[in-house]
């Protein structure tokens, strides 16, 4: 009887699981970094729960300090106020405690005074300031404008020496009505006017240049702008506009717009007497369309 020899096959699974222990060990990585993260979020969202606590309560501290301190305040005067009635020194009549109230009111107006003095000296020191940074934008810009002039001269000739720099305009009145603030600090129409100025001085260029012609009209010196737009100094203006200044801070400027466009009239200007058809002519009749033919 021949002897069966049974032969089994033998599998290696050492491979298959060194990969599920690798993996295993991946699994609790991700989730002890997971909740590494979420306690240092926890940690970080307590500490600005704690300083938000802490000022909030140094603020509440703070009022009630002061409140304290008014209060304090009061009794100290009540105290001497008594003491100098129980003295004889001060005699509790009608008259005596009026004199005491207009003493108190007077008191808190000085007061007032004083702080309202404080504010506008700091007001004048800034426009002082200020006006002291105007001026030097003024001489910086007299510099820039005198060379560009030069280059215009040499195409256009003598004719340029009429031209106004816009922007060397803009900052010199800009300049003027601070000047003038300095003294009327609280005069809404100079106010008015020098917002307008400054909001229109932020677009301009070092190439916009302009020439004035005077009209009367309707007891109005009117100023009749025109704007030249230059990208080359060298060459015509590639767009000439035209505008009236009224001379009164109350009227903005009526923008004429190009040659060939029509404007509109606002009620502000309506209402002062002035019609279109008047404005219309001026348009055609004193801005300078033809200045550079």
């Amino acid at each position: 009887m021949s002897e069966r020899i049974t032969k089994g096959s033998e599998n290696d699974y050492h491979p298959v699981n060194q990969y599920i222990d690798e993996q295993s060990k991946l699994r609790r990585a991700r989730s002890f970094w997971i909740n590494a993260k979420s306690w240092a979020l926890i940690l970080i969202a307590i500490g600005l729960l704690a300083v938000l606590l802490a000022w909030a309560y140094s603020l509440l501290d703070r009022y009630y300090v002061l409140k304290r301190v008014a209060g304090v305040q009061e009794k100290v005067i009540e105290e001497k106020v008594e003491q100098a009635i129980a003295g004889g020194n001060f005699k509790k009549t009608s008259e005596n405690l009026s004199n005491l109230k207009d003493n108190v009111d007077l008191t808190e107006k000085n007061e007032e005074l004083e702080e309202d003095s404080k504010n506008k000296a700091e007001e004048i020191e800034k426009l002082e300031t200020e006006i002291s940074d105007l001026n030097a934008k003024i001489k910086s810009q007299e510099i820039i404008q005198k060379d560009l002039k030069k280059n215009m001269q040499e195409t256009f000739g003598e004719k340029i020496q009429e031209l106004e720099s816009e922007k060397l305009n803009s900052l010199k009145e800009i300049a003027t009505l601070k000047e003038e603030l300095k003294n009327k600090p609280d005069n809404s129409e100079l106010l008015k006017k020098l917002d307008e100025l400054e909001k229109q001085g932020k677009g301009l260029g070092d190439l916009r240049y302009f020439t004035a012609r005077s009209v009367d009209l309707n007891n109005y010196k009117l100023l009749v702008k025109t704007r030249f737009h230059f990208k080359d100094v060298r060459k015509k203006p590639n767009k000439i506009e035209c505008y009236i200044n009224f001379g009164d801070p109350n009227l903005a400027d009526l923008e004429l717009q190009t040659k060939n466009q029509n404007f509109g009239v606002n009620k502000a200007i309506l209402d002062k007497g002035f019609k279109k058809s008047d404005l219309n002519k001026i348009k055609k009749d004193y801005c300078s369309w033809n200045y550079f033919d």
